[in-house]
């Protein structure tokens, strides 16, 4: 049977990844990889990740391929590095594709921008305004510049008017500076601000945030702040306590220390291990009030702990939280959201989170993603953008 002969009424999902120079022989590479798997477009879905240097390069890509593999939705975010079905490319030109038939299933498509959520929502009605469809919708797919946009502000909104709803993407990472990112949806083509993508319908999702890093020492009571310095913990300055803690990690822990340490802040209630923390970077420290900088705003009252960063510790959480998956039927298409900080730079190797998500899975499944500079993701019922994570979704008709 060939893909045009496949039942209309059965998902499916392909992937496909180039590595060609020009645009346009980049386009006629996943667009010929798409149509032997998918058949003749038009398809409902086309969602790419870009990398290479500069906007420019983005763009150009970008229009042929929407010639050729038109879809109802077509969106893209331009990445540091992108994951495809087998590997996963950290430096260079490269685009990944992952393209859906999608029977009984609607996806609403919105842009998300700085002005349209810097008011505080104050209803529903409000909410479905600036997130149309989302509320009832089994996933949302979320993809933003970092400089633009507040993401984290977003987020505190569906997690207060969509509970549940489940919001997983990333922020796009090709350039460190305002303006140097791309983010597309159908025909409009940004430098700033994001869009999202809501699932309704025949869909189920399934969820995984994992972490990779691994917690030392004792919980850390908050007990001054000032924005973003934490000037004392545990009612001493933060950085002499940092330093107390530290000299009393074993021995044959320390290596691990040299990978650099970061502040984990609890993702929710009574957190106590490796999962129960959001992973935010120690910026540096005022030695003359002792006070650390953390890239995040963290309240007095908090309980933190002291985070390093460990291969083994990343992998055995990720094999442990999918584990579930081999019991269950194939799975449709795959989506994976490293952070920046994995891949090749925390493993020593290539590869090692796509392939160790395949290996969890029956079969080869379809797959593209990005590195990303902020993982979107829940732990428990909320959403939050996380840091060394690798957030993944497995998508299966239901």
């Amino acid at each position: 049977m060939t893909p045009d002969e496949a039942p209309a009424s059965v998902m499916r999902w392909a992937s496909a990844s180039s590595q060609l120079d020009t645009p346009e022989a980049a386009a006629e590479d996943l667009a010929r990889q798409l149509r032997t798997q998918l058949g003749e477009p038009p398809y409902d879905l086309v969602l790419l990740f870009v990398s290479g240097p500069g906007v420019s390069r983005t763009m150009a890509t970008l229009m042929p391929l929407r010639t050729a593999c038109p879809a109802t939705t077509f969106a893209a975010v331009s990445a540091r590095g992108v994951v495809t079905q087998e590997h996963e490319i950290e430096q260079g030109v490269a685009v990944s594709a992952i393209a859906a038939r999608l029977p009984g299933v609607t996806v609403q498509p919105f842009v998300l921008l700085q002005d349209t959520w810097r008011a505080t929502i104050t209803s529903e009605a409000e909410f479905d305004v600036c997130a149309p469809g989302a509320r009832d919708s089994e996933l949302v797919l979320m993809f933003a510049d970092p400089f633009s946009l507040d993401v984290d502000r977003i987020l505190g909104a569906f997690n207060r008017w969509a509970p549940g709803v489940r919001v997983v993407g990333g922020m796009a990472s090709a350039a460190p500076r305002p303006g140097g990112n791309t983010v597309v949806l159908n025909d409009w083509i940004a430098h700033e601000g994001g869009f999202a993508l809501a699932f309704h319908g025949a869909l189920r999702a399934d969820v995984v945030v994992s972490q990779g890093c691994e917690p030392i020492g004792p919980p850390l009571d908050v007990t001054h702040v000032q924005d973003q310095l934490i000037v004392t913990l545990d009612g001493q300055p933060a950085l002499e306590r940092i330093e107390q803690v530290l000299r009393e990690v074993p021995e044959d822990q320390r290596e691990r220390l040299r990978q650099g340490l970061y502040i984990g802040r609890p993702a929710r209630g009574e957190a106590s291990g490796r999962g129960d923390y959001l992973i935010r970077n120690l910026l540096g420290a005022d030695r003359d009030r002792g006070a650390i900088a953390v890239g995040d705003v963290i309240g007095p009252r908090e309980r933190i702990r002291l985070h390093v960063r460990d291969a083994k510790a990343a992998v055995d959480d990720l094999e442990m939280l999918l584990m579930p998956q081999a019991f269950d039927r194939p799975a449709g298409g795959l989506l994976v959201f490293p952070c920046n900080g994995r891949g090749r730079g925390l493993f020593g190797v290539a590869d090692r989170d796509v392939a160790t998500v395949q290996s969890a899975l029956p079969g080869t499944t379809p797959c593209a993603g990005m590195f990303c500079a902020g993982e979107l993701g829940p732990v428990g019922e909320r959403n939050f953008v996380h840091g060394h994570t690798a957030s993944i979704v497995i998508l299966r008709p239901r």
